[in-house]
């Protein structure tokens, strides 16, 4: 789903990184985990600059994997940061309608979940998945893009604190929104 968009190599360093992900998944021996693991289908993987020569990893799994992955996400995202050494965001791939198509066809009910408000919210709750948001705001700095203010639970920051870079940019690669997390 999310491919670079330079030339033929690029994109075979995306399967690369979605064979070795998966290769790690697969590799998971807790018997806890592994029935609910297995049912995790992944669909693409990406490497994600986070700045400063650091990247993140990207992974898009299946709409139908949410609910397993939900049970497993902590275990399953820290036995890969800790194989890969880089932080890891699980994202489900979303749906959205495309605008123009959404404007040929007026008369027809667009579900909610498929526009691209509740696409990016979706995508926005995924990337912060163990953190709970309290609230959001949206700002217009003088001369700059709108920035999108988050504010998480301070009961949170321990498990989302350590990868703000890599939650930042990874949103940035799925919507091209500029993003800043702040802990009440």
């Amino acid at each position: 789903m999310l491919m670079q968009k330079d030339n033929g190599k690029n994109r075979s360093t995306s399967n690369e990184v979605t064979k070795t992900l998966i290769n790690a998944l697969q590799s998971i021996n807790d018997a806890d985990l592994k029935k609910d693991v297995e049912l995790i289908k992944v669909e693409n993987a990406a490497e994600v600059s986070t700045g400063e020569n650091k990247k993140c990893y990207l992974v898009h799994v299946s709409e139908d994997s949410v609910k397993p992955l939900h049970k497993v996400h902590a275990e399953v995202v820290k036995k890969l940061e800790t194989k890969f050494s880089n932080p890891v965001v699980l994202v489900p791939t979303r749906k959205k309608i495309n605008g123009n198509l959404f404007r040929t066809y007026r008369g027809k009910k667009v579900p909610r979940k498929q526009t691209l408000t509740s696409v990016y919210d979706a995508w926005l709750e995924d990337v912060l998945y163990p953190a709970v948001i309290v609230g959001k705001r949206v700002r217009y700095p003088k001369g700059k893009t709108r920035l999108f203010k988050v504010f998480v639970d301070s009961q949170d920051k321990g498990s989302v604190e350590h990868k703000l870079n890599a939650v930042v940019a990874s949103y940035k690669a799925l919507t091209n929104r500029e993003l800043q997390v702040e802990f009440q």
